[in-house]
């Protein structure tokens, strides 16, 4: 019983640990179309260029092609240009109008 138990937590742990946080893993560049709900938050990462990133500015239209400024790379988590060493990598996600 306790070992059935010790399983459980540890794979509750495990779960948790791993989880999914809505992220749909995305190996395109990852510009998005630029919908309501991008419009909110109209920053998006380049998933190719970590020096760039999309910018909506219109709703229902792609998004612009953008380059953070010399020594700069776009942190996905803030959605800003960020010094390149405190950068950190972060998986991919597709912007919600490519789900």
């Amino acid at each position: 019983m306790k070992a059935v138990m010790l399983l459980s937590l540890l794979a509750m742990v495990l779960a948790v640990a791993f989880g999914q946080n809505g992220c749909v893993r995305d190996d395109s560049d990852g510009q998005p179309l630029c919908n309501a709900a991008e419009m909110a938050t109209p920053l998006w990462r380049n998933n190719w260029d970590p020096t760039a990133y999309w910018q909506c500015e219109t709703a229902n239209t792609p998004a612009t092609y953008r380059r953070c400024p010399t020594e700069g790379m776009f942190d996905s988590v803030t959605r800003t240009c960020i010094n390149w060493f405190d950068w950190e990598w972060t998986p991919t996600c597709k912007p919600p109008s490519r789900v």
